[in-house]
C-alpha cells in the first residue's frame, strides 16, 4: 500500500495526446463494453465504487439517446 498519498490533492488529470472522431454508435458500443468490464472488475473490489459506474451509465444512456435522435433525423450511420 502507498503511504505517501495526500488525499487533499486532486487526482491526476489524463491528457490525451491524440484524438479520433467516433460515431455515436461506435462510442456507445465502446463505452458499453468498457462499462461491462469495469463493473465486473470493480464489483469484486471493496464493494465497488458506484459513483464511477453511475457516471458511465449516464454517458452510455446519453449516447444511446443521441443515436436515436440521429436515426429519427435521418443522420444515422
Amino acid at each position: 500500500m502507498i503511504d505517501n498519498i495526500n488525499l487533499s490533492d486532486p487526482p491526476p488529470r489524463i491528457t490525451p495526446t491524440t484524438s479520433k472522431t467516433l460515431s455515436a454508435k461506435r462510442a456507445q458500443t465502446r463505452i458499453q463494453a468498457f462499462l461491462n468490464d469495469f463493473e465486473n472488475r470493480n464489483s469484486t473490489l471493496n464493494g465497488g465504487d458506484k459513483a464511477v459506474t453511475v457516471r458511465l451509465q449516464k454517458l452510455n444512456q446519453a449516447l444511446l439517446e443521441e443515436r436515436q435522435r440521429q436515426k429519427a433525423a435521418g443522420e444515422g450511420r
